[in-house]
């Protein structure tokens, strides 16, 4: 038996752990795009919408493989 996840359960309702993902992925987005707008990096920064979808991406990937080990496999 896998000690990975395939369902989360809420009160009944079946979601895929990568909505888990996708979720924390945003919030920890938010937060680096606030911290960038605050110190000034975003500056930096060419096409803003741009970067934080890519900034949203990266970051499910990484909390992905985080949370779920075979997230990719």
């Amino acid at each position: 038996m896998s000690a990975v996840p395939v369902e989360l359960s809420l009160n009944g309702v079946y979601y895929p752990p990568w909505l888990l993902a996708g979720l924390l992925g945003l919030v920890l987005a938010i937060g680096l795009a606030e911290f960038a707008n605050r110190t000034g990096l975003s500056r930096f920064v060419w096409h803003p919408p741009l970067f934080f979808t890519a900034l949203v991406v990266a970051c499910t990937v990484l909390v992905g493989t985080a949370v779920v080990p075979s997230f990719f496999g």
